[in-house]
Protein backbone atom coordinates (compact mmCIF):
# COMPACT_ATOMS: atom_id res chain seq x y z
CA UNK A 1 0.00 0.00 0.00
CA UNK A 2 1.44 2.90 -0.82
CA UNK A 3 2.79 5.79 1.67
CA UNK A 4 3.02 9.26 1.83
CA UNK A 5 6.04 10.46 4.25
CA UNK A 6 7.36 13.66 4.86
CA UNK A 7 11.02 13.54 4.49
CA UNK A 8 12.77 16.63 5.89
CA UNK A 9 9.79 19.34 4.02
CA UNK A 10 9.64 16.55 0.28
CA UNK A 11 7.00 14.65 0.15
CA UNK A 12 7.77 10.71 -0.63
CA UNK A 13 5.13 8.52 -2.03
CA UNK A 14 6.91 4.94 -0.97
CA UNK A 15 5.57 2.27 -3.01
CA UNK A 16 6.05 -1.26 -3.21
CA UNK A 17 7.12 -3.44 -6.45
CA UNK A 18 3.31 -5.08 -6.83
CA UNK A 19 1.84 -0.96 -7.26
CA UNK A 20 4.36 -0.38 -10.35
CA UNK A 21 1.28 -1.23 -12.64
CA UNK A 22 -1.27 0.48 -10.61
CA UNK A 23 0.36 4.00 -10.45
CA UNK A 24 -1.33 4.88 -7.37
CA UNK A 25 0.81 8.43 -7.14
CA UNK A 26 -0.82 9.40 -10.00
CA UNK A 27 -3.97 9.80 -7.90
CA UNK A 28 -2.95 11.86 -5.08
CA UNK A 29 -4.05 15.32 -4.15
CA UNK A 30 -1.98 17.78 -6.59
CA UNK A 31 1.14 18.53 -5.01
CA UNK A 32 1.09 16.15 -2.57
CA UNK A 33 3.79 13.80 -3.49
CA UNK A 34 7.25 15.09 -5.06
CA UNK A 35 8.97 12.18 -5.23
CA UNK A 36 7.70 8.65 -5.79
CA UNK A 37 10.52 6.11 -4.27
CA UNK A 38 10.34 2.29 -4.67
CA UNK A 39 13.35 0.46 -2.59
CA UNK A 40 14.98 -2.27 -3.63
CA UNK A 41 13.78 -2.43 -7.02
CA UNK A 42 13.46 -5.97 -8.10
CA UNK A 43 15.21 -6.97 -11.41
CA UNK A 44 11.96 -8.05 -13.47
CA UNK A 45 11.36 -4.11 -12.81
CA UNK A 46 14.17 -2.46 -13.94
CA UNK A 47 13.09 -2.26 -17.80
CA UNK A 48 9.77 -1.10 -17.01
CA UNK A 49 10.95 1.44 -14.41
CA UNK A 50 13.08 3.17 -16.80
CA UNK A 51 10.57 3.29 -19.30
CA UNK A 52 8.33 5.60 -16.62
CA UNK A 53 11.03 7.82 -16.21
CA UNK A 54 12.00 6.81 -12.78
CA UNK A 55 16.27 6.59 -12.05
CA UNK A 56 17.61 3.27 -10.09
CA UNK A 57 20.41 4.42 -7.91
CA UNK A 58 22.17 3.69 -4.68
CA UNK A 59 20.36 5.40 -2.05
CA UNK A 60 23.35 7.01 -0.56
CA UNK A 61 26.85 7.36 -2.18
CA UNK A 62 30.19 7.91 -1.01
CA UNK A 63 32.62 10.01 -2.20
CA UNK A 64 36.48 8.53 -2.09
CA UNK A 65 39.48 9.62 -3.09
CA UNK A 66 42.91 7.77 -3.05
CA UNK A 67 45.20 10.05 -0.68
CA UNK A 68 48.93 8.71 -3.36
CA UNK A 69 52.20 9.24 -2.64
CA UNK A 70 52.21 12.80 -1.52
CA UNK A 71 49.94 16.06 -1.85
CA UNK A 72 52.06 16.92 -5.33
CA UNK A 73 50.66 14.51 -7.01
CA UNK A 74 47.16 14.67 -5.49
CA UNK A 75 46.97 18.11 -6.66
CA UNK A 76 47.82 17.09 -10.01
CA UNK A 77 44.39 15.36 -10.07
CA UNK A 78 42.53 17.91 -9.32
CA UNK A 79 41.22 21.06 -12.77
CA UNK A 80 42.99 23.71 -13.36
CA UNK A 81 41.20 26.16 -11.19
CA UNK A 82 40.92 24.00 -8.29
CA UNK A 83 44.33 24.45 -7.78
CA UNK A 84 44.54 27.81 -8.05
CA UNK A 85 41.67 28.38 -5.64
CA UNK A 86 43.54 26.00 -2.86
CA UNK A 87 46.90 28.33 -3.55
CA UNK A 88 44.67 31.34 -3.25
CA UNK A 89 43.48 30.53 0.43
CA UNK A 90 46.78 29.25 1.04
CA UNK A 91 47.87 32.84 0.55
CA UNK A 92 45.32 34.11 2.46
CA UNK A 93 46.33 32.00 5.45
CA UNK A 94 49.41 33.18 5.51
CA UNK A 95 48.41 37.23 4.50
CA UNK A 96 46.02 37.20 7.48
CA UNK A 97 48.14 35.08 10.00
CA UNK A 98 45.47 32.40 10.12
CA UNK A 99 47.20 29.66 12.21
CA UNK A 100 46.66 26.14 11.94
CA UNK A 101 46.00 23.61 14.63
CA UNK A 102 46.00 20.01 14.09
CA UNK A 103 44.39 18.05 17.33
CA UNK A 104 44.91 14.43 17.38
CA UNK A 105 42.69 14.00 20.34
CA UNK A 106 40.12 16.65 19.92
CA UNK A 107 39.64 18.78 22.86
CA UNK A 108 36.54 20.04 24.46
CA UNK A 109 37.14 23.29 23.84
CA UNK A 110 38.35 23.37 20.29
CA UNK A 111 34.62 20.65 19.72
CA UNK A 112 32.36 22.71 21.06
CA UNK A 113 33.71 25.76 19.14
CA UNK A 114 33.20 24.07 15.94
CA UNK A 115 29.85 22.74 17.09
CA UNK A 116 28.55 25.95 17.55
CA UNK A 117 30.30 27.24 14.17
CA UNK A 118 28.74 24.07 12.30
CA UNK A 119 25.06 24.53 13.81
CA UNK A 120 25.52 28.43 12.44
CA UNK A 121 26.19 27.01 9.08
CA UNK A 122 23.52 24.72 8.90
CA UNK A 123 20.79 26.66 10.09
CA UNK A 124 21.06 28.42 7.51
CA UNK A 125 20.81 26.44 4.42
CA UNK A 126 16.58 25.18 4.05
CA UNK A 127 16.60 21.55 4.99
CA UNK A 128 19.90 21.15 6.74
CA UNK A 129 20.02 19.09 9.47
CA UNK A 130 23.01 19.45 12.63
CA UNK A 131 24.15 15.97 12.98
CA UNK A 132 27.06 16.33 14.69
CA UNK A 133 26.36 17.37 18.28
CA UNK A 134 24.55 13.65 18.55
CA UNK A 135 27.94 12.33 18.60
CA UNK A 136 30.06 14.90 21.04
CA UNK A 137 30.78 12.22 23.53
CA UNK A 138 31.91 10.09 20.95
CA UNK A 139 33.98 12.21 19.08
CA UNK A 140 35.78 13.39 22.44
CA UNK A 141 35.88 9.72 24.56
CA UNK A 142 35.64 6.93 22.13
CA UNK A 143 35.38 4.44 21.36
CA UNK A 144 35.96 5.55 17.37
CA UNK A 145 39.07 7.80 17.02
CA UNK A 146 38.79 11.15 15.55
CA UNK A 147 41.10 14.25 15.04
CA UNK A 148 40.55 17.82 13.61
CA UNK A 149 42.03 20.63 11.92
CA UNK A 150 41.05 24.15 12.75
CA UNK A 151 41.79 27.49 11.55
CA UNK A 152 41.99 29.96 13.57
CA UNK A 153 41.93 34.26 13.40
CA UNK A 154 43.48 35.05 16.71
CA UNK A 155 41.28 33.27 19.46
CA UNK A 156 38.53 32.71 17.00
CA UNK A 157 37.65 29.48 14.85
CA UNK A 158 37.78 30.38 11.16
CA UNK A 159 36.69 26.90 10.37
CA UNK A 160 37.53 23.30 11.20
CA UNK A 161 37.21 19.80 9.95
CA UNK A 162 36.59 16.64 12.00
CA UNK A 163 37.56 13.39 10.52
CA UNK A 164 36.99 9.68 11.90
CA UNK A 165 39.93 7.24 11.32
CA UNK A 166 38.99 3.50 9.72
CA UNK A 167 41.62 1.42 10.13
CA UNK A 168 39.73 -1.57 8.51
CA UNK A 169 39.41 0.20 5.65
CA UNK A 170 42.98 2.31 5.47
CA UNK A 171 40.94 5.56 5.21
CA UNK A 172 40.28 8.42 6.99
CA UNK A 173 36.41 10.01 6.72
CA UNK A 174 35.97 13.87 6.53
CA UNK A 175 32.56 13.91 8.76
CA UNK A 176 31.94 17.44 9.35
CA UNK A 177 33.52 20.57 8.59
CA UNK A 178 32.23 24.19 8.92
CA UNK A 179 33.53 27.51 8.02
CA UNK A 180 32.93 31.41 8.16
CA UNK A 181 30.75 32.81 5.23
CA UNK A 182 33.98 35.07 4.73
CA UNK A 183 36.18 31.76 4.38
CA UNK A 184 34.11 29.82 2.52
CA UNK A 185 34.32 32.75 -0.08
CA UNK A 186 38.02 32.60 0.13
CA UNK A 187 37.96 28.77 -0.57
CA UNK A 188 39.05 28.08 2.67
CA UNK A 189 37.53 24.57 2.44
CA UNK A 190 40.07 23.45 0.07
CA UNK A 191 42.81 24.66 2.07
CA UNK A 192 41.27 22.76 5.20
CA UNK A 193 40.31 19.79 3.54
CA UNK A 194 44.07 19.26 1.82
CA UNK A 195 45.24 19.71 5.23
CA UNK A 196 43.22 16.80 6.84
CA UNK A 197 44.18 14.57 3.78
CA UNK A 198 47.78 15.53 4.44
CA UNK A 199 47.05 14.63 8.53
CA UNK A 200 45.52 11.22 6.85
CA UNK A 201 48.53 10.41 4.50
CA UNK A 202 51.26 11.29 7.01
CA UNK A 203 48.95 8.52 9.12
CA UNK A 204 50.08 5.83 6.56
CA UNK A 205 46.22 5.87 4.97
CA UNK A 206 45.17 5.12 1.25
CA UNK A 207 41.93 6.79 1.30
CA UNK A 208 39.96 9.64 2.00
CA UNK A 209 36.18 9.95 1.86
CA UNK A 210 34.30 13.38 1.39
CA UNK A 211 30.92 11.63 3.09
CA UNK A 212 28.09 10.00 2.40
CA UNK A 213 25.31 11.71 0.35
CA UNK A 214 21.76 11.28 0.13
CA UNK A 215 21.14 10.44 -3.55
CA UNK A 216 19.26 13.08 -4.56
CA UNK A 217 20.80 16.43 -4.70
CA UNK A 218 18.56 19.25 -4.69
CA UNK A 219 16.91 18.19 -1.30
CA UNK A 220 19.39 18.61 1.73
CA UNK A 221 22.70 18.06 -0.13
CA UNK A 222 22.13 20.55 -3.03
CA UNK A 223 23.56 19.97 -6.69
CA UNK A 224 26.78 22.47 -5.90
CA UNK A 225 27.65 20.08 -3.36
CA UNK A 226 28.51 17.29 -6.48
CA UNK A 227 29.88 19.77 -8.21
CA UNK A 228 32.66 21.08 -5.56
CA UNK A 229 33.65 17.42 -4.17
CA UNK A 230 34.08 16.26 -7.86
CA UNK A 231 36.56 19.57 -8.06
CA UNK A 232 38.39 17.78 -5.57
CA UNK A 233 39.38 14.81 -7.18
CA UNK A 234 36.56 12.92 -5.25
CA UNK A 235 34.73 10.26 -7.10
CA UNK A 236 31.08 9.01 -5.98
CA UNK A 237 30.63 5.04 -5.53
CA UNK A 238 27.49 2.89 -4.45
CA UNK A 239 27.95 3.36 0.03
CA UNK A 240 27.69 -0.78 -0.38
CA UNK A 241 30.54 -0.08 -2.34
CA UNK A 242 32.65 1.52 0.17
CA UNK A 243 32.13 -0.52 3.61
CA UNK A 244 28.35 0.26 4.21
CA UNK A 245 26.59 -2.93 5.09
CA UNK A 246 23.24 -1.00 5.99
CA UNK A 247 23.66 0.47 1.89
CA UNK A 248 20.68 -0.44 -0.61
CA UNK A 249 19.33 0.64 -4.15
CA UNK A 250 16.10 2.71 -4.78
CA UNK A 251 14.60 3.95 -7.54
CA UNK A 252 12.71 7.48 -7.51
CA UNK A 253 10.56 9.62 -10.04
CA UNK A 254 10.73 13.18 -9.75
CA UNK A 255 7.05 14.84 -10.07
CA UNK A 256 7.31 18.10 -8.76
CA UNK A 257 10.30 20.32 -7.99
CA UNK A 258 8.29 22.90 -5.41
CA UNK A 259 10.27 21.56 -2.50
CA UNK A 260 13.72 20.62 -4.36
CA UNK A 261 16.47 23.09 -6.35
CA UNK A 262 15.99 23.41 -10.16
CA UNK A 263 17.88 21.38 -11.35
CA UNK A 264 17.76 18.23 -9.28
CA UNK A 265 20.78 15.63 -9.79
CA UNK A 266 20.97 12.06 -9.40
CA UNK A 267 23.44 9.33 -9.37
CA UNK A 268 21.90 6.90 -11.27
CA UNK A 269 23.33 3.23 -12.72
CA UNK A 270 24.46 3.60 -16.13
CA UNK A 271 23.16 0.46 -17.05
CA UNK A 272 19.58 1.20 -16.98
CA UNK A 273 18.29 4.58 -15.35
CA UNK A 274 15.39 6.37 -17.31
CA UNK A 275 17.10 5.92 -20.97
CA UNK A 276 15.92 2.46 -21.00
CA UNK A 277 19.06 0.84 -21.57
CA UNK A 278 19.68 -3.04 -20.78
CA UNK A 279 20.69 -4.34 -17.11
CA UNK A 280 23.74 -6.50 -17.56
CA UNK A 281 23.52 -7.44 -14.33
CA UNK A 282 25.28 -7.43 -11.23
CA UNK A 283 29.01 -7.19 -12.28
CA UNK A 284 31.23 -4.82 -12.31
CA UNK A 285 30.47 -2.76 -15.53
CA UNK A 286 26.59 -2.64 -13.64
CA UNK A 287 28.06 -0.73 -10.62
CA UNK A 288 29.11 2.69 -12.96
CA UNK A 289 27.07 5.71 -12.22
CA UNK A 290 25.65 8.44 -14.93
CA UNK A 291 24.03 11.88 -14.04
CA UNK A 292 20.39 12.32 -14.20
CA UNK A 293 19.06 15.46 -14.28
CA UNK A 294 15.29 16.95 -13.51
CA UNK A 295 14.57 20.66 -14.64
CA UNK A 296 12.28 22.78 -15.31
CA UNK A 297 13.50 24.43 -18.16
CA UNK A 298 16.62 23.59 -20.41
CA UNK A 299 19.92 22.86 -18.29
CA UNK A 300 23.72 23.43 -18.58
CA UNK A 301 25.09 19.38 -18.12
CA UNK A 302 28.83 20.59 -18.25
CA UNK A 303 28.78 21.03 -14.16
CA UNK A 304 27.70 17.41 -13.88
CA UNK A 305 30.37 15.76 -16.02
CA UNK A 306 32.92 13.85 -14.16
CA UNK A 307 35.74 11.61 -15.16
CA UNK A 308 34.19 8.83 -12.95
CA UNK A 309 30.73 9.07 -14.10
CA UNK A 310 29.78 6.69 -17.24
CA UNK A 311 28.83 9.05 -20.72
CA UNK A 312 26.93 12.42 -20.74
CA UNK A 313 24.41 13.06 -18.54
CA UNK A 314 20.67 12.38 -18.85
CA UNK A 315 18.01 15.27 -18.88
CA UNK A 316 14.44 15.16 -18.30
CA UNK A 317 12.40 18.39 -18.19
CA UNK A 318 8.72 19.09 -16.21
CA UNK A 319 6.86 21.59 -17.71
CA UNK A 320 7.63 24.68 -15.79
CA UNK A 321 9.05 22.51 -12.19
CA UNK A 322 5.85 21.26 -11.98
CA UNK A 323 4.23 17.81 -12.00
CA UNK A 324 5.26 15.95 -14.53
Amino acid sequence: MMEIIDDFGLPVAMVGAGELAAAPWTRAGPKSVAVVRMTDPPPELHGELARRGFVRKPSTVTWRAALGTGEEEFLRRLPRKSRQRIHQARRMIARDGLREVVEDRISPEGLDLFLDLYEDRVARMPYGVAFARRHRETILYGPEKYFAVFLYRGEALEGGTLALESPDESAVRLRWSAVTEAARRASLPRALYCATMRVAREKGYAWATMGDDPNLYGHIPRPGLFTFKASMAFEAVPSQDFADPAGFDEADLVLSLDALTDPVLMLGYADGGNDGASDPGDGPAGRGLRAFLVSGSPVDTEPYAAPFLSGPAVVRQLPGGLRG
